[in-house]
């Protein structure tokens, strides 16, 4: 019985498996191994399964997914088409996808869903940790409302008002739709922190987080005396250098970034505003840590700021908590959750905040 073997397209014409069988095992090994592919797939003992035919009526022993592409070459419609065919849905497209996000956006602001309130960052989350799961809570909201909106569609803008480090807690201002214009005036505005500072070695980052940068350095004979005075000295106009493991961008590239891949770049100072720093507690009763407020403008890093008034001190120093506890007119009172934040809290917040402003 005639037989033909095609292998560069993996096809058989005119088959007859077991007369065939023992010629193609004979062959070379290529060929035999493409004979177990072909047998695993179609054919096994006292079972014949039917071959995928093409549009000639030839058996086609390609894989499934070759055989599909093949019969749709053969209807004349391109393959591309055929998948956009396929997998589009009306609302989910390019082309309408602005339109649902304008209806989107429409909806959150007739719920009242545009504007800015205050967040209580918790510690362990990034600022864009807390932007994400706002978004995210909206968007399902929304969905809710209008189930025909996809999840990209029910996208609306989220923005907030200056990074807080991970490790920070206290007051983000968050903008959401038109809210997200006014973030600028957040991230340079004034700002209150509450911090702690620990006496004795510097870290990589500048905070408890870090590595630990060279020796222990004394502080025990430091006073109240002699901090208060250091502290006096950073009220006004400063030049200060931000830290390398900061959110400060260089050519494009946050300074993190660069430190995390262990490129060195020189941080150059950036003038800085304090409004006012002071002692919270005695330092007597909190040695080694000290405890301080600090009143300043936008821009202002206080784990840089700690790590000067050690240098000035003649010892060093790191950073382990810190607390904002106001920006703008907006204080740790007025925060709003993440554990129970609900969407008609936001709306509550929004409204309350454009009573405050």
């Amino acid at each position: 019985m005639s037989w033909s073997l095609n292998v560069g397209f993996h096809q058989l014409r005119s088959v007859a498996l077991r007369p065939a069988k023992e010629a193609i095992i004979s062959s070379s090994p290529a060929t035999r191994s493409m004979w177990t592919a072909w047998k695993a797939m179609y054919h096994t003992e006292g079972e014949r399964k039917p071959l995928s035919r093409s549009a000639s009526g030839a058996s086609d022993i390609r894989s499934p997914l070759r055989a599909e592409k093949k019969r749709r070459a053969a209807s004349m419609m391109p393959l591309n088409c055929q998948k956009q065919e396929a997998s589009s849905k009306p609302a989910g497209t390019k082309q309408n996808r602005g339109i649902e996000r304008e209806r989107a956006k429409r909806l959150a602001t007739d719920l009242g869903l545009d504007g800015i309130f205050p967040v209580h960052k918790p510690q362990n989350f990034t600022s864009y940790d807390v932007v994400a799961k706002i978004r995210s809570m909206i968007s399902r909201h929304l969905r809710s409302l209008q189930p025909e909106l996809t999840r990209k569609g029910a996208e609306i803008k989220v923005g907030h008002g200056g990074t807080l480090d991970p490790m920070a807690t206290g007051v983000l201002v968050i903008g959401v739709g038109s809210g997200t214009r006014k973030m600028d005036f957040f991230t340079k505005g004034r700002k209150a922190y509450e911090a702690v500072g620990r006496f004795g070695f510097f870290t990589d980052t500048g905070d408890a987080e870090g590595t630990q940068i060279g020796e222990v350095h004394p502080w025990e004979d430091l006073t109240d005396e002699k901090l208060i005075k250091v502290l006096d000295s950073y009220i006004g106009d400063i030049l200060q250098r931000p830290p390398m493991y900061s959110a400060v961008k260089i050519q494009g590239v946050r300074a993190y970034e660069l430190a995390r891949k262990g490129v060195e770049v020189e941080m150059k100072p950036r003038p800085v505003r304090v409004h006012s720093i002071k002692l919270m507690r005695p330092f007597a009763e909190t040695a080694p840590d000290f405890h301080i407020y600090v009143d300043c403008g936008g821009g202002t890093y206080i784990r840089s700021l700690i790590s000067d008034i050690a240098l000035d001190l003649g010892t060093a120093a790191h950073m382990t908590k810190l607390v904002r506890t106001h920006q703008g007119r907006f204080q740790l009172e007025d925060c709003l959750t993440l554990d129970d934040m609900t969407p008609d809290k936001i709306v509550a917040s929004i409204t309350k905040s454009n009573e405050l402003l």
